[in-house]
C-alpha cells in the first residue's frame, strides 16, 4: 500500500467518524423532541381532564342548588354546554399543534 493510498484511508476514516458522532447528535435531538411531544401530550390531557372534572363539579352544585329559578339554571346549563365545547376545540388545536410541530408541517 502507497503512503498516498494510506494517507486517503485515514481521511476517508475520519470523515466515517465524524459522520458517525454527527448522526448519533441528529438521533439524540430526535429522541429529545419525541420525549418533548409526549410531554406536552400528556399535559395536554391532563389540563384537559381537570378542567372538565371541575365543569362538571360546577354543573353538579348548580343541580343541587334550590336557589336558583329555572330560567336561571338553564341560561348556566347552557353555558357550561359552551364551555364544555371550547374546552374540546381548544384541546383538540392544541393536540394538532404539537403533532404538526412535532412532525415539522
Amino acid at each position: 500500500m502507497s503512503s498516498f493510498e494510506l494517507e486517503y484511508r485515514k481521511k476517508l476514516s475520519k470523515i466515517r467518524e465524524e459522520q458517525s458522532k454527527r448522526e448519533l447528535d441528529v438521533r439524540s435531538l430526535l429522541a429529545n423532541i419525541e420525549k418533548v411531544k409526549i410531554e406536552a401530550l400528556k399535559k395536554t390531557e391532563e389540563m384537559r381532564h381537570s378542567i372538565r372534572r371541575d365543569v362538571e363539579k360546577i354543573s353538579e352544585e348548580m343541580a343541587n342548588t334550590s336557589n336558583l329559578d329555572s330560567e336561571t339554571k338553564t341560561k348556566l346549563e347552557s353555558e357550561t354546554a359552551m364551555l364544555k365545547n371550547e374546552i374540546e376545540n381548544r384541546y383538540g388545536e392544541l393536540r394538532k399543534t404539537i403533532l404538526e410541530k412535532a412532525v415539522g408541517s
